[in-house]
């Protein structure tokens, strides 16, 4: 991904300029669990292709890791839209924690967004041994 300067009459823009082109811009906007930004990413331009999976399917160990993704995805999105969740208050103080000191341990370094932070402890829990 590129990083890109604007001017200020065009900061604000995401998306793309037209359906034709593959270029996408982004700022992401990084929330608490209630939903209040507390910072944002730099600005992005990346290419999106899509893969044709009749001509070039997913390997044996692709699917692995692909099911492993979306069960983790599926469990993540309960967690982070229920706050009666059994795992939800756990989650929460977990992404705080790492948010105001150092970064989580079972995975390395310090995700901003709670979604993504739910999504990669859940994955690093089922990964096998």
């Amino acid at each position: 991904m590129a990083n890109f300067e604007t001017s200020a009459g065009i900061d604000g823009i995401t998306g793309k300029f037209n359906k034709h082109t593959r270029l996408t811009m982004r700022r992401k906007a990084w929330r608490y669990p209630d939903g209040r930004v507390f910072g944002y990413g730099p600005k992005e331009v990346y290419s999106q292709d899509k893969r044709d999976y009749g001509r070039h399917p997913r390997s044996a160990a692709e699917q692995v890791q692909y099911d492993r993704w979306s069960e983790a995805c599926r469990e993540a999105s309960l967690i982070t839209k229920d706050v009666a969740h059994p795992r939800y208050a756990e989650m929460v103080a977990r992404h705080a924690a790492q948010l105001c000191g150092k970064p989580e341990p079972l995975l390395g370094k310090r995700i901003c967004q709670f979604g993504n932070f739910v999504r990669a402890v859940l994955i690093h829990e089922k990964r096998p041994e």
